[in-house]
């Protein structure tokens, strides 16, 4: 869509100077609301897979399948109507398709240690803690790649270390069929593994388009889930009809649609605004878990939240140089 001549000749004329900080404030809007929409979709995460599993038997690995077997047909159409644009933009391959299982195994296990840690933990700890991959990022690709860093990444490190001990000593005491000790631990394997993942892309997107790394990761994903679901055991089939519909919203709404959001308004917005705005994930968990679950924050757990919020906030500022 093109603008109106006259109507641009008007906002240029010297009686209707333009305002260089209100056009980047009006550019910034669309792109700020679609962040904001798609954290506070991918903060569903969490909260969809435990309304499943209380639905159901379904076990919390199945409920990693169902989440990558649904999207995966959303993604795969949706890269099939984009192909003619992705091939032209595609660059020069520099690595085989091969590599595209790697981050695909590695997102599966992220999956897999994450939904884990639902039955035993909160929904706010859980993400919160999973969050923490950007601290661990940025210290390998500190140590490994040599990537500069400023001083807000090690504040923030330090920050987010303490903020994490403290969430996990003053969480609530163990009980029949839940050990929050268990699960918060669960949730940092599962920031492990994201920073894994996130390390493995870094060279496959030069030569392959997000989309293409969406689809393989998902399809991978749900492969290598299956196969953990069925040696594990875990009731893979949910008896309630209420549970499939939590799952197929899973699918939809954080790995599909938030995702999608998130992706395409990075586009239009400053690294570190981004980086900022994303922490609405864990908040909004932690307010789903609230509303949606009945799991109620203490105020040390509060407390040791936001100083965890701020320390991530803080190392994804330092690491965005």
């Amino acid at each position: 869509m093109t603008s109106d001549p006259d109507t641009t000749q008007r906002n240029m004329s010297p009686h209707n100077p333009p305002h260089p900080e209100h056009d980047r404030q009006g550019s910034l809007r669309g792109p700020m609301i679609t962040l904001i929409i798609g954290a506070l979709a991918v903060a569903f995460a969490p909260i969809l897979p435990k309304m499943a599993m209380d639905a159901s038997t379904v076990g919390p690995i199945a409920t990693g399948f169902w989440r990558m077997f649904f999207a995966f047909p959303i993604l795969l159409i949706v890269w099939l109507i984009l192909l003619p644009r992705i091939k032209q933009a595609t660059h020069e391959k520099k690595i085989s398709p091969v590599w595209l299982i790697l981050p695909g195994v590695i997102f599966g296990f992220d999956l897999l240690t994450w939904h884990l840690s639902f039955p035993l933990t909160t929904a706010a700890n859980a993400t919160l803690l999973a969050n923490l991959e950007v601290v661990l990022v940025g210290f390998v690709g500190w140590l490994v790649l040599k990537e500069r860093l400023g001083w807000q990444f090690a504040a923030g490190g330090v920050m987010a270390l303490a903020g994490v001990a403290i969430l996990m000593w003053s969480g609530p005491e163990s009980t029949e069929g839940r050990s929050p000790l268990v699960g918060d631990l669960l949730a940092l394997f599962t920031a492990f593994w994201y920073a894994s993942y996130l390390l493995s892309i870094k060279k496959i997107r030069q030569s392959f388009g997000a989309l293409t790394v969406m689809v393989c990761v998902t399809g991978v994903g749900a492969v290598f889930l299956l196969i953990c679901t069925a040696i594990s055991g875990e009731t893979i089939i949910p008896d309630q009809a209420d549970a499939w519909i939590y799952l197929i919203l899973l699918a939809v709404i954080p790995h599909c649609l938030g995702q999608g959001l998130i992706v395409l308004s990075l586009a239009g917005l400053p690294a570190s605004l981004a980086a900022v705005t994303l922490l609405l994930q864990p908040v909004g968990a932690a307010c789903w878990g609230w509303l949606i679950l009945g799991e109620a924050l203490n105020a040390m757990q509060i407390l040791a939240g936001m100083i965890v919020l701020v320390g991530i906030g803080l190392a994804r500022i330092g690491s965005n140089n």
